[in-house]
């Protein structure tokens, strides 16, 4: 609105004037969507936010203020606060604000790509011997749960470790109680909690 009354030439002191603010609030509303690419303005047409809002999102390429729009407009928060948290996530090659030095252009992505090179072809060696030895595990806890089902199962052992390490018991009870990971890890948790309420 006001860049439309500039374009028809009312000029910014007599706006200034009625709206009743200094010259500078309407210098900073006139660039107001200056260095914004046009779909986060279109992003941005019928919301309302402050202008600190666009400053910062000058700090971000075309591409990254359009997501950072996009997160702000759906969580329905286009605030400063949001704007700068979004700015801090985001990666150095998707700021304007941030110019990497020369080596570092060179040599950053090749070292970047060996790391993530060597940290995946470690990932998936353990992943492959997880799974190589998957079926081997299983079988030994099954047998285990067995065995200790067995030992609890006799009064006079489970009376014997009950008085001797009553903590241990409560370990074994478990472990042959659970059905499934989840629900010892559920399990635990709750013991936890009473422990920590008790």
């Amino acid at each position: 609105m006001i860049r439309r009354a500039i374009d028809r030439g009312v000029s910014k002191e007599r706006l200034a004037r009625a709206f009743n603010v200094n010259l500078s609030a309407i210098n900073r509303r006139v660039n107001l969507l200056e260095g914004i690419c046009t779909e986060a303005i279109d992003l941005l047409q019928d919301k309302q936010f402050t202008p600190d809002v666009t400053r910062i999102l000058r700090n971000m390429k075309g591409a990254r203020q359009v997501e950072a729009v996009e997160l702000m407009i759906a969580s329905n928060t286009i605030t400063v606060a949001h704007a700068e948290a979004l700015l801090k996530a985001t990666p150095p090659d998707q700021r304007t604000d941030v110019k990497p030095a020369e080596g570092e252009k060179k040599t950053a992505p090749i070292e970047q790509i060996e790391k993530l090179e060597k940290e995946t072809s470690q990932v998936e060696a353990t992943y492959k011997e997880a799974e190589n030895h998957y079926g081997s595990d299983l079988l030994n806890l099954v047998v285990a749960k067995g065995y200790l089902n067995k030992l609890l199962a006799n009064a006079a052992v489970k009376s014997y470790i009950e008085r001797k390490e009553p903590e241990i018991l409560s370990h074994l009870e478990l472990v042959a109680n659970t059905v499934s990971m989840e629900e010892a890890v559920q399990q635990q948790q709750g013991e936890a909690v009473l422990s920590a309420e008790g």
